[in-house]
Protein backbone atom coordinates (compact mmCIF):
# COMPACT_ATOMS: atom_id res chain seq x y z
CA UNK A 1 0.00 0.00 0.00
CA UNK A 2 2.97 2.24 0.64
CA UNK A 3 3.16 4.35 -2.79
CA UNK A 4 7.07 4.43 -2.87
CA UNK A 5 7.31 0.22 -1.80
CA UNK A 6 5.93 -0.44 -4.95
CA UNK A 7 6.50 -1.61 -8.55
CA UNK A 8 5.04 0.22 -11.88
CA UNK A 9 2.97 -3.02 -12.54
CA UNK A 10 1.09 -3.41 -9.29
CA UNK A 11 0.31 0.42 -9.08
CA UNK A 12 -1.88 -0.63 -12.40
CA UNK A 13 -3.46 -3.18 -9.98
CA UNK A 14 -4.32 -0.86 -8.23
CA UNK A 15 -5.93 1.81 -10.55
CA UNK A 16 -7.60 -0.75 -12.17
CA UNK A 17 -9.80 -1.84 -8.72
CA UNK A 18 -9.47 1.34 -6.52
CA UNK A 19 -7.81 4.65 -7.76
CA UNK A 20 -7.58 5.49 -4.42
CA UNK A 21 -4.99 7.85 -2.76
CA UNK A 22 -4.54 8.49 0.65
CA UNK A 23 -2.07 11.22 1.50
CA UNK A 24 -0.86 11.49 5.50
CA UNK A 25 -0.06 15.48 5.77
CA UNK A 26 0.88 17.04 8.78
CA UNK A 27 3.58 18.94 10.56
CA UNK A 28 7.09 18.72 12.56
CA UNK A 29 5.91 20.55 15.38
CA UNK A 30 6.09 20.39 19.65
CA UNK A 31 3.75 18.52 20.98
CA UNK A 32 4.91 18.23 24.92
CA UNK A 33 8.18 16.93 25.79
CA UNK A 34 6.61 13.50 26.11
CA UNK A 35 6.19 13.16 22.09
CA UNK A 36 8.09 13.17 18.86
CA UNK A 37 7.54 16.37 17.30
CA UNK A 38 6.31 14.24 14.02
CA UNK A 39 3.53 12.90 15.59
CA UNK A 40 0.67 14.82 13.67
CA UNK A 41 2.16 12.78 10.45
CA UNK A 42 3.21 9.73 12.15
CA UNK A 43 -0.50 9.34 13.23
CA UNK A 44 -2.19 10.55 10.11
CA UNK A 45 0.39 7.43 8.52
CA UNK A 46 -1.09 4.81 10.44
CA UNK A 47 -4.47 5.54 10.07
CA UNK A 48 -4.29 6.11 6.41
CA UNK A 49 -2.55 2.88 5.99
CA UNK A 50 -5.24 1.33 8.59
CA UNK A 51 -8.25 2.76 5.73
CA UNK A 52 -6.17 1.94 2.35
CA UNK A 53 -6.27 -2.00 3.85
CA UNK A 54 -9.99 -1.77 3.83
CA UNK A 55 -10.85 0.02 0.73
CA UNK A 56 -7.60 -0.50 -1.51
CA UNK A 57 -5.47 2.13 -2.77
CA UNK A 58 -2.23 3.46 -2.45
CA UNK A 59 -0.86 5.63 0.83
CA UNK A 60 1.44 8.72 -0.73
CA UNK A 61 4.46 8.68 1.59
CA UNK A 62 3.88 11.14 5.16
CA UNK A 63 3.86 15.21 4.08
CA UNK A 64 5.68 17.25 6.72
CA UNK A 65 4.56 20.63 5.79
CA UNK A 66 2.85 22.25 8.54
CA UNK A 67 1.34 26.08 8.75
CA UNK A 68 -0.08 28.12 11.47
CA UNK A 69 1.84 25.44 13.83
CA UNK A 70 2.66 26.14 17.62
CA UNK A 71 5.56 28.70 16.93
CA UNK A 72 3.84 31.47 15.51
CA UNK A 73 0.79 30.54 17.67
CA UNK A 74 2.25 30.09 21.44
CA UNK A 75 6.03 30.71 20.47
CA UNK A 76 7.33 26.91 20.39
CA UNK A 77 10.48 25.67 18.78
CA UNK A 78 11.11 22.37 18.03
CA UNK A 79 8.75 23.10 15.18
CA UNK A 80 9.22 24.00 11.58
CA UNK A 81 6.17 26.48 10.55
CA UNK A 82 6.08 26.46 6.67
CA UNK A 83 4.04 29.61 4.99
CA UNK A 84 0.73 29.34 3.34
CA UNK A 85 2.07 29.35 -0.27
CA UNK A 86 4.32 26.36 0.45
CA UNK A 87 1.80 24.45 1.54
CA UNK A 88 -0.36 25.33 -1.37
CA UNK A 89 2.10 25.01 -4.08
CA UNK A 90 3.16 21.47 -2.35
CA UNK A 91 -0.80 20.69 -2.23
CA UNK A 92 -1.75 21.60 -5.47
CA UNK A 93 1.04 19.78 -7.54
CA UNK A 94 0.76 16.37 -5.60
CA UNK A 95 -2.78 16.04 -6.33
CA UNK A 96 -2.02 17.22 -9.77
CA UNK A 97 0.62 14.60 -10.50
CA UNK A 98 -1.83 12.49 -8.86
CA UNK A 99 -4.68 12.71 -10.94
CA UNK A 100 -2.17 12.32 -14.05
CA UNK A 101 -1.01 9.14 -12.77
CA UNK A 102 -5.19 8.23 -12.96
CA UNK A 103 -5.81 8.33 -9.29
CA UNK A 104 -9.21 9.71 -8.89
CA UNK A 105 -10.00 9.74 -5.34
CA UNK A 106 -7.80 11.56 -3.01
CA UNK A 107 -8.03 11.76 0.43
CA UNK A 108 -6.02 13.80 2.41
CA UNK A 109 -6.11 13.14 6.28
CA UNK A 110 -5.25 16.01 8.02
CA UNK A 111 -3.06 15.32 11.68
CA UNK A 112 -2.22 18.73 12.13
CA UNK A 113 -5.14 21.20 13.12
CA UNK A 114 -3.79 24.78 12.67
CA UNK A 115 -6.95 26.37 11.06
CA UNK A 116 -5.19 28.28 8.54
CA UNK A 117 -3.29 25.36 7.31
CA UNK A 118 -6.55 23.52 7.04
CA UNK A 119 -8.10 26.18 5.45
CA UNK A 120 -4.82 26.72 3.08
CA UNK A 121 -5.24 23.06 2.07
CA UNK A 122 -8.59 23.13 1.32
CA UNK A 123 -8.47 25.83 -0.94
CA UNK A 124 -6.05 23.77 -2.84
CA UNK A 125 -8.46 21.32 -2.64
CA UNK A 126 -11.41 23.73 -4.17
CA UNK A 127 -9.30 24.44 -7.21
CA UNK A 128 -8.69 20.70 -7.65
CA UNK A 129 -12.22 19.80 -7.90
CA UNK A 130 -13.29 22.63 -9.83
CA UNK A 131 -10.88 21.63 -12.46
CA UNK A 132 -11.40 17.80 -12.81
CA UNK A 133 -14.94 17.18 -12.56
CA UNK A 134 -14.12 13.25 -12.54
CA UNK A 135 -12.24 13.21 -9.72
CA UNK A 136 -13.26 13.33 -5.64
CA UNK A 137 -11.08 14.93 -3.28
CA UNK A 138 -11.61 14.76 0.25
CA UNK A 139 -9.64 16.50 2.99
CA UNK A 140 -10.27 15.91 6.63
CA UNK A 141 -8.93 16.15 10.35
CA UNK A 142 -8.62 13.08 12.23
CA UNK A 143 -10.07 15.13 15.20
CA UNK A 144 -13.11 16.29 12.89
CA UNK A 145 -13.97 12.13 11.99
CA UNK A 146 -13.48 11.24 15.68
CA UNK A 147 -15.84 14.21 16.66
CA UNK A 148 -18.79 12.38 14.53
CA UNK A 149 -18.62 9.79 17.59
CA UNK A 150 -18.60 12.58 20.33
CA UNK A 151 -14.65 12.20 20.54
CA UNK A 152 -12.46 15.90 20.71
CA UNK A 153 -9.54 16.04 19.43
CA UNK A 154 -6.49 18.27 21.22
CA UNK A 155 -2.73 19.12 20.55
CA UNK A 156 -0.74 17.16 22.57
CA UNK A 157 -3.02 16.09 25.40
CA UNK A 158 -5.18 12.46 25.57
CA UNK A 159 -6.35 12.21 22.43
CA UNK A 160 -3.25 12.42 20.46
CA UNK A 161 -0.74 10.96 23.08
CA UNK A 162 -2.84 7.99 23.33
CA UNK A 163 -2.99 7.72 19.66
CA UNK A 164 0.73 8.17 19.28
CA UNK A 165 1.30 5.51 22.06
CA UNK A 166 -1.07 2.52 19.92
CA UNK A 167 1.00 2.90 17.00
CA UNK A 168 4.37 4.11 18.02
CA UNK A 169 4.31 3.35 22.45
CA UNK A 170 8.62 3.45 22.05
CA UNK A 171 8.07 6.80 20.85
CA UNK A 172 6.32 8.46 24.16
CA UNK A 173 7.53 9.00 27.39
CA UNK A 174 4.70 10.11 29.85
CA UNK A 175 7.20 10.23 32.67
CA UNK A 176 8.38 13.13 31.41
CA UNK A 177 5.51 15.02 31.92
CA UNK A 178 5.27 17.77 35.36
CA UNK A 179 3.74 15.43 37.64
CA UNK A 180 3.09 18.45 40.61
CA UNK A 181 0.70 20.83 38.49
CA UNK A 182 -1.80 20.84 36.00
CA UNK A 183 -0.83 20.69 32.28
CA UNK A 184 -1.43 24.06 30.20
CA UNK A 185 -1.07 25.52 26.89
CA UNK A 186 1.06 28.29 28.25
CA UNK A 187 3.72 26.15 29.89
CA UNK A 188 3.57 23.10 27.69
CA UNK A 189 1.82 23.62 24.69
CA UNK A 190 -0.35 20.74 25.27
CA UNK A 191 -4.23 21.85 25.38
CA UNK A 192 -7.85 19.53 25.53
CA UNK A 193 -10.22 18.34 27.19
CA UNK A 194 -8.14 15.09 28.86
CA UNK A 195 -4.91 15.25 30.52
CA UNK A 196 -2.27 13.63 28.80
CA UNK A 197 -1.07 12.13 31.83
CA UNK A 198 -4.26 9.72 31.81
CA UNK A 199 -3.33 8.40 28.04
CA UNK A 200 -3.66 4.67 27.33
CA UNK A 201 -3.15 2.68 24.85
CA UNK A 202 -6.44 1.05 24.79
CA UNK A 203 -7.62 4.83 24.09
CA UNK A 204 -5.76 5.17 21.20
CA UNK A 205 -6.77 1.65 19.86
CA UNK A 206 -10.22 2.67 20.56
CA UNK A 207 -9.50 6.25 18.89
CA UNK A 208 -7.80 5.19 15.92
CA UNK A 209 -10.70 2.66 15.00
CA UNK A 210 -13.67 5.03 14.72
CA UNK A 211 -11.21 7.57 12.76
CA UNK A 212 -10.72 4.68 10.35
CA UNK A 213 -14.39 3.31 10.47
CA UNK A 214 -15.16 7.51 9.53
CA UNK A 215 -12.54 7.52 6.55
CA UNK A 216 -13.71 4.22 4.94
CA UNK A 217 -17.25 4.88 5.21
CA UNK A 218 -16.40 8.46 3.31
CA UNK A 219 -14.40 6.93 0.35
CA UNK A 220 -17.18 3.82 0.29
CA UNK A 221 -20.08 6.47 -0.24
CA UNK A 222 -17.92 7.70 -3.51
CA UNK A 223 -17.93 4.58 -5.10
CA UNK A 224 -20.81 3.47 -4.28
CA UNK A 225 -20.03 0.67 -1.78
Amino acid sequence: MKMEELKPGEIDKILEHAPICYIPWGSLEWHGVQNPIGLDTLKAHQLCLMAAEKTGGVVHPPVYCGYNTMKPHAGFKKTLEMNKETVQVLAQDTFEQLYDEGFRIIFVLMGHYGGEHMKALREAGFLFQEKHKDAKILLFSDAEIAADKGIVGDHAAGYETSLMMYFSPQLVDIKLLPKDRPITIKEDGIGGPVDPRKSTIEEGRRIAEIVVEGMVARVKQLIGG
